[in-house]
């Protein structure tokens, strides 16, 4: 009889397994599957919280200038604080995108090619394009700043109804007067919203990327809360119907304030001194 010889398991070295346990909790739990899945969630959450107050701020522009107006320098008073709530999601941004984007690596470089069409055809269009929707609504955000916070010259001046140039960031609001210090001058953020949206390329740009932000929110949110463990078989329509009213409020309020402009229901009044 053949004698077989069997070659003993190698056996991890009590270095690497010092070096993997050395790792501090952030560490591993970043290069975990679940870890990284629960931070995607969380962050997530934390930017569609931020994206529906956003949304819920600027509908202000429905009741007028000094309305928008008010609402907007209110929000410069806050000084530093404006700038750690911009860090903070900026920070959101790039560990949501960055991790999710490592996920879905990992997830294609684990699956065999036949696996993977197979299923892909369950799969519904918005969780199959959440990694192209997601660098779209980057490249949205990078242009929203661009065209309304940075005031970036190319996309941030048009020309006015007398043929005249604008800086969006030079607009000073007319009818506003300090009581306290009358040389005192606000921003015009109102006639700003206004003359970004009188363009129909801006606003067709504005509608196309408040779609695809859609679709990343009505699958996004419902996997959340999966990944948080809240999803069960009990909740399911719940939550479903959760994540469909999440992405209609911010889509159809983020699209109906443009179109308003573009139609005339909002800033007659602009050019006026």
């Amino acid at each position: 009889m053949a004698s077989v010889t069997v070659s003993p398991s190698p056996v991890p070295s009590l270095s690497s397994t010092s070096t993997r346990s050395a790792k501090p909790w952030y560490v591993r739990t970043l290069q975990s599957t679940v870890g990284a899945k629960f931070i995607v969630a969380l962050t997530g959450l934390a930017l569609t919280t931020f994206v529906i107050f956003h949304m819920l701020g600027n509908l202000r522009v429905f009741l007028g200038r000094d309305a928008y107006n008010s609402y907007a320098q209110a929000l410069h008073q806050l000084g530093p604080l404006l700038w750690v709530a911009r860090g903070g999601l900026l920070a959101c941004v790039v560990i949501h995108l960055g991790l999710a984007l490592k996920l879905k690596k990992r997830n294609l470089d684990a699956r065999p090619q036949r696996y993977v069409v197979e299923r892909t055809k369950k799969a519904s269009l918005p969780s199959r394009s959440m990694a192209l929707t997601g660098l779209a609504i980057l490249a949205f955000i990078i242009l929203h700043l661009a065209h309304f916070t940075f005031g970036f010259k190319p996309i941030a001046t048009t020309v006015d109804v007398k043929g005249e140039p604008i800086n969006y960031r030079e607009l000073k609001d007319p009818h506003w007067r300090d009581p306290i210090d009358p040389q005192a001058t606000r921003h015009d953020t109102y006639r700003m919203f206004v003359e970004g949206f009188r363009d129909p390329i801006m606003v067709g740009v504005y509608v196309v990327c408040q779609l695809l932000l859609g679709m990343h929110l009505i699958h996004g949110v419902r996997s959340a809360f999966q990944s948080l463990g809240l999803s069960s078989p009990k909740w399911s329509r719940l939550l479903d119907g959760l994540a469909l009213g999440i992405t209609l409020l911010v889509v159809g309020g983020n699209i109906v304030m443009p179109l308003s402009v573009l139609a005339g229901f909002i800033g007659n009044d602009v050019h006026l001194p």
